[in-house]
């Protein structure tokens, strides 16, 4: 009886399981350095070479209480452009956060209260989602929520599409069967085939409802992720695609081509099994003649 008690106590054995949950946006922008998508609201900017970005990936785990390390990893040559809360490790394309996890919900230290990173005012919106409280203990910081940001190798676009001599998105790639086109005068659901792309001549009698939207952003991540996640992720974009007249594309990105934007991995000091959920968008901003 005390020796399976100490296996137990020791982390060898354990019946504890978590669920690692995260979406994002993959931005696409023709010959122009990423701007955060969250600008018009908050007088962001930044400045890089690269015409893809994921942008605002946010992660949630749920289950039971841990501790132990959550990483990221990016391809070598792309850049974490923004992170939060501050990682433990940073070296060039990886960060870790050494972490306790709790079903206690405690208040946000002073410090994470006046965060103020490209979307800032998105953050009451993840914090909304019920999940476990992540304790970083080098720090003292408590969120529910990690965040970061970082540039993707601009070939990433070619699985989907090339630009044309115009500047407009041809798709070439895979086919996009299910998109959404968000327009100064309405969001519609198109489809796109080989050398297709949003036709000029839109049917406008497409999805009004916010409610449509979160229905088929729900639909896209399927089981993945919460209700309140996806909840989330419309509250936070929501800005971006239907304000200042501009036309957007989105589409899911397929499962097998998360690993091409980041990968995630959470480790616990009893080798627990984890199971990932991810869901990415691809949104492509187009000016059409």
């Amino acid at each position: 009886m005390l020796l399976v008690s100490f296996i137990m106590i020791s982390g060898l054995v354990t019946d504890a399981r978590n669920e690692v949950h995260e979406w994002g946006v993959v931005v696409f922008e023709e010959n122009m350095d990423p701007a955060i998508c969250g600008s018009p609201w908050n007088e962001a900017a930044m400045s890089g070479n690269s015409d893809v970005l994921a942008e605002a990936p946010v992660v949630w785990i749920h289950g039971e209480p841990f501790e132990g390390t959550f990483t990221i990893e990016i391809e070598s040559g792309e850049t974490i452009t923004m992170i939060y809360p501050e990682p433990d490790s940073l070296v060039e394309n990886r960060a870790s956060w050494e972490l306790s996890a709790s079903t206690l919900v405690t208040n946000n230290t002073e410090e994470a209260i006046l965060y103020e990173g490209p979307f800032w005012w998105a953050a009451d919106f993840w914090r909304d989602v019920p999940s476990l409280t992540l304790l970083q203990k080098n720090t003292g910081i408590t969120e529910n929520f990690l965040y970061y940001e970082c540039t993707v190798n601009p070939a990433f676009a070619e699985i989907f599409f090339h630009w044309d001599s115009g500047g407009t998105p041809v798709f070439t790639g895979i086919p996009v069967d299910d998109a959404l086109a968000f327009t100064p005068y309405g969001i519609v659901q198109v489809a796109l085939r080989q050398d297709s792309f949003v036709p000029n001549d839109f049917p406008f009698q497409g999805i009004t409802q916010p409610e449509q939207v979160l229905d088929t952003f729900r639909r896209w991540a399927g089981s993945k992720l919460k209700t309140s996640e996806i909840t989330a992720l419309w509250e936070t974009w929501m800005p971006a695609f239907i304000e200042g007249g501009q036309y957007w594309l989105v589409f899911p990105i397929p499962e097998e081509y998360n690993n091409s934007i980041s990968t995630i991995h959470l480790e616990t000091y009893d080798n627990r099994a984890i199971e990932y959920h991810r869901l990415f968008l691809g949104a492509v901003r187009v000016t059409l003649q």
